[in-house]
C-alpha cells in the first residue's frame, strides 16, 4: 500500500514539475503574458466548452492592447498571440515558409481525411495546392455557373415551398441545402437533391452534417487532437468517423465508374480527382523552393484516401461555411431595413438589366451585396482564430526566438473588431467594403479567407454561390427576425467554426413585386 502511495506521490510531483517548466515558458522568453490555470492554461473557458475560441482568445488580446504579440497557454503547450498587423505579414507571407503549417502538423497523417489542403503542411501542402489552384480560375468559375443557376431556379422553388408551409425559417439549415446542392453538382456531377422534401434523411445532408457535427463529443475530440495530440491518437481515436471516409471514397468509385474513368467535358472538381487517380502520382514543386528559389520536383502517391480527403476540404469551403456566412448576412440584413432596402433596390436593378436571367456577372455588378457578405465575414469569420506551426526556429524584428513547433495564434475574431482598424466596430456596416472604402482596411487585418500562400483556394466558388442564394431569396421576399428571435447570438464553442447556436430563426415576407427567374440559355 506504501508503495503505491509513494508511486502515486511521485507522479504527481513529476506532474507538477513538468507543468511548472511548461509554463514558466513564456517568462524565460521574456514575452507579456497572463498566469495559466493549471492543465486548461488561458483557454479553460473554451476547453471546457462554455465559450466559443474566439471570445476567448479576444478577452486575452484586449488585456494587451498595445503589444504585437502575446504568450499565453493552450492547455498545457504554449501558444504565441499575434495582433499586429506587420508580424502577420511576415507570418502569413513574407516569411510564410518558417509558419506553413497549421499545427499539430506531424499527425496530419494519421487520419484519411486530413490529409487534405486545409490540414496538410511541407511538401503534400505545396504539391497539392499548386494543382489545385486552376480548378478555381475566374474561366472555370464562369464555365459551372450554369450549375449554381440550375440550383438557384430549384432554391426559388424551395422558398415558395417552405414560405406556404411556415414564414418563419431556420436558414443556417435552409441555406446549408442550398448550397450542399451547389457544390455536389458543381463539384462531384451528381445531383445530391437537398434541396428536395425528405432532406432530413438524404446521405449527403447526412455527410455533410458530420463533418461539423455540433455535440459535446465532436468538442472533446476537436480540443483533444489540437492540445494532445500524441495521447488522442494513441488512444486509438479520430476526429471524423470512418463512416465519412467510406461514403467519400464509395462516392469516387461510383462517378470514375461512371465516367469510364476518363475525364468528361465538364473539367469539374471529379476530373481532377480523376486525372490524379489515373496517373497513380502527383507532382509539383516542394516546400523549400519557397525558402530557396531553387525550383524542386515533388513527387506523392495518389490513393483513394488522399481523394476522398480533398473532397473533405472542397465541402468544407463551400458548403457549412457558406451557408453560415449567408444565415448571418440575412440575420444582420433582417434587423436593418434601410440596408435591406439598398439590397432589394440593386437586385432589382441587376435583375432589370439581365431580363430576370442570373448569369456569371453577378460577382461584378453587385457590389453592395458583396459589401454586405464581407461585413458578414468581418464580423462573423468561418473562423476566428487561425493556427500556424513555427516549422524552423524563427526571429522575429524584435528579437523574440521562437523555437520549432510552437503553436502561433492569429486572434482574427479580436483584430476583426479592433477599433483602430474598424471604427465603430460592433455596427454592421457594409458601406467599409464598398470599392471605393475597401482601399482605407489596413493589410492583414481583414482576415476571413486567411492570407498570403494560405489564403482560401476557394473564395471565388464560394462567394460565386453566396450571391446567387441571397438574389435568389431579395428578389421575391423582404425578411425580419422571426417572433422571440434575439438580436444578438451566442456562438457554439464545440464546433471549429463560427456557428451560432440554437439557429437563426427568419420570417420571408412576399413581395408585390417579387419576380421569377428567366432560364439562362
Amino acid at each position: 500500500m506504501w508503495v503505491i502511495l509513494f508511486l502515486i506521490l511521485l507522479v504527481i510531483f513529476i506532474l507538477y514539475q513538468v507543468l511548472k517548466y511548461k509554463y514558466g515558458y513564456w517568462e524565460r522568453k521574456k514575452v507579456p503574458h497572463i498566469k495559466p490555470v493549471p492543465l486548461l492554461g488561458n483557454y479553460g473557458d473554451y476547453i471546457l466548452l462554455k465559450t466559443f475560441i474566439g471570445d476567448v482568445v479576444s478577452k486575452i488580446c484586449a488585456k494587451f492592447p498595445n503589444e504585437p504579440y502575446i504568450g499565453a497557454f493552450y492547455g498545457t503547450e504554449p501558444a504565441l498571440i499575434v495582433q499586429d498587423p506587420e508580424l502577420l505579414k511576415l507570418i502569413l507571407a513574407k516569411d510564410f515558409y518558417y509558419f506553413h503549417g497549421r499545427e499539430v502538423t506531424q499527425y496530419t497523417d494519421r487520419e484519411p481525411l486530413t490529409k487534405n489542403i486545409f490540414f496538410t503542411h511541407g511538401d503534400s501542402w505545396k504539391v497539392i495546392r499548386q494543382n489545385m489552384t486552376p480548378l478555381y480560375t475566374t474561366a472555370k468559375m464562369k464555365n459551372m455557373f450554369h450549375l449554381i443557376e440550375k440550383c438557384s431556379r430549384v432554391f426559388e422553388s424551395l422558398l415558395e415551398e417552405e414560405c406556404i408551409a411556415s414564414d418563419s425559417i431556420e436558414v443556417n439549415c435552409l441555406m446549408c441545402r442550398f448550397t450542399m446542392d451547389c457544390i455536389g453538382s458543381c463539384a462531384f456531377g451528381v445531383e445530391t437533391n437537398g434541396m428536395q422534401k425528405g432532406h432530413e434523411l438524404n446521405p449527403y445532408v447526412i455527410m455533410g452534417s458530420q463533418i461539423f457535427a455540433r455535440s459535446t463529443l465532436r468538442g472533446i475530440k476537436n480540443i483533444s487532437r489540437a492540445i494532445w495530440p500524441y495521447i488522442f491518437y494513441k488512444l486509438g481515436l479520430q476526429i471524423y468517423p470512418e463512416s465519412i471516409t467510406h461514403f467519400y471514397v464509395d462516392l469516387m468509385r461510383k462517378i470514375f465508374k461512371q465516367r469510364d474513368f476518363k475525364p468528361s467535358p465538364r473539367h469539374d472538381f471529379v476530373d481532377f480527382l480523376l486525372n490524379l487517380y489515373k496517373d497513380k502520382y502527383i507532382t509539383g514543386e516542394g516546400i523549400m523552393t519557397i525558402k530557396t528559389g531553387e525550383t524542386q520536383k515533388v513527387t506523392m502517391k495518389v490513393d483513394y484516401d488522399l481523394l476522398a480527403g480533398q473532397c473533405i476540404s472542397f465541402l468544407g469551403a463551400g458548403y457549412e461555411t457558406s451557408a453560415t456566412t449567408l444565415a448571418m448576412t440575412l440575420f444582420e440584413l433582417a434587423k436593418n431595413e434601410e440596408l435591406q432596402t439598398k439590397v432589394i433596390k440593386e437586385v432589382d436593378e441587376y435583375l432589370d438589366k439581365h431580363n430576370d436571367i442570373l448569369d456569371y456577372s453577378i460577382v461584378t455588378d453587385l457590389p453592395f451585396l458583396e459589401a454586405c457578405i464581407d461585413e458578414s465575414l468581418r464580423l462573423y469569420p468561418p473562423l476566428t482564430n487561425l493556427t500556424r506551426e513555427v516549422m524552423e526556429s524563427y526571429t522575429f524584428p524584435s528579437g523574440l526566438t521562437v523555437d520549432k513547433g510552437l503553436r502561433v495564434h492569429i486572434p482574427v475574431y479580436h483584430i476583426h473588431r479592433n477599433p483602430n482598424y474598424y471604427p465603430n466596430p460592433e455596427k454592421y456596416d457594409p458601406e467599409r467594403f464598398l470599392p471605393e472604402e475597401k482601399k482605407n482596411i489596413t493589410p492583414y487585418t481583414y482576415l476571413p479567407f486567411g492570407e498570403g500562400q494560405r489564403f482560401c483556394v476557394g473564395l471565388r466558388f464560394a462567394k460565386m454561390q453566396m450571391l446567387a442564394g441571397l438574389v435568389t431569396i431579395f428578389k421575391s421576399y423582404k425578411i425580419s427576425l422571426a417572433d422571440g428571435m434575439p438580436e444578438t447570438l451566442e456562438f457554439d464553442p464545440r464546433v471549429l467554426i463560427h456557428v451560432p447556436k440554437g439557429g437563426v430563426n427568419v420570417k420571408f415576407i412576399p413581395r408585390k413585386d417579387g419576380r421569377n427567374y428567366n432560364k439562362l440559355s
